[in-house]
């Protein structure tokens, strides 16, 4: 799958597309970066460009302004890494630069079969910094596979549920969520083999904790495998046993909220 497939599958009205490059040191200038994370995005970034804003002049949706968040517009970026690059930390580090809500599509350059990341995070106002908005939790990111036969049905399904006219209209916040909320329902369709889109926001929330709290038990539970296969006292080994079992059912009650 390429970048460009998964930005037509929004179906944007033609008055929103753009095409225009977006320099690497504007993103090290604006961004307050340390200098690691200043050479993540020079050495990491190949070429960046702002390919659509969603305004409200544009698709009838109104902005939000809750005093929490502000949203008078959306935009949609794609991002080509090269070879090697911390896809994962150069995405965050772009989410970070840019005030407004962003879906940012990234070709990662890395092994054939890989398509693109989709990412998108949330963001409010700063308590400390006026008119500054901060990321409010974590990148949310789903990658694809390449196109071809590597992309799977629930992939296409993915790229069906992705159309703008799809997604909430209540303002632009609620549009966001929904495009959020279809890369959760991928996410959680790898691991129940069913892609169904959450009825709310708190549904979708449920879910995004559930996932996280599955990604940190299987952390946990190969950590605690590893510990009993190495173990040689019996009384540690069946306190082991007995951890690894608690985390098991702590994962199949966590995977019941997807």
């Amino acid at each position: 799958m390429r970048t460009d497939e998964v930005v037509e599958a929004l179906r944007l009205p033609q008055d929103c597309l753009r095409d225009v490059h977006v320099p690497k040191g504007k993103l090290v200038e604006q961004g307050g970066f340390t200098a690691a994370d200043q050479r993540r995005l020079r050495d990491g970034i190949k070429d960046l460009r702002w390919v659509a804003v969603v305004k409200p002049t544009v698709v009838g949706i109104r902005g939000h302004d809750d005093g929490v968040r502000c949203v008078p517009e959306l935009q949609v970026m794609t991002l080509e890494l090269r070879a090697g690059a911390a896809a994962a930390r150069v995405n965050e580090l772009v989410h970070r630069v840019f005030p407004l809500p962003l879906m940012l599509v990234t070709a990662t350059g890395s092994e054939e079969g890989s398509g693109p990341i989709v990412s998108m995070a949330l963001k409010r106002l700063s308590q400390g910094q006026t008119e500054r908005a901060v990321l409010d939790g974590e990148v949310l990111s789903a990658q694809l596979a390449a196109s071809g036969p590597e992309t799977s049905e629930l992939e296409q399904m993915f790229l069906l549920e992705l159309a703008m006219g799809k997604q909430p209209q209540m303002d632009l916040l609620a549009l966001y969520q929904g495009w959020m909320d279809r890369v959760l329902a991928l996410l959680a369709a790898r691991i129940t083999g069913v892609f169904k889109a959450s009825g709310t926001v708190e549904q979708a929330k449920e879910r995004r904790g559930a996932l996280e709290e599955m990604s940190k038990l299987e952390l946990d539970l190969a950590r605690l495998r590893s510990g009993a296969r190495k173990e040689r006292q019996t009384s540690r080994q069946v306190d082991l046993n007995l951890e690894i079992k608690r985390l098991q059912a702590r994962l199949v009650e966590a995977k019941s909220k997807l």
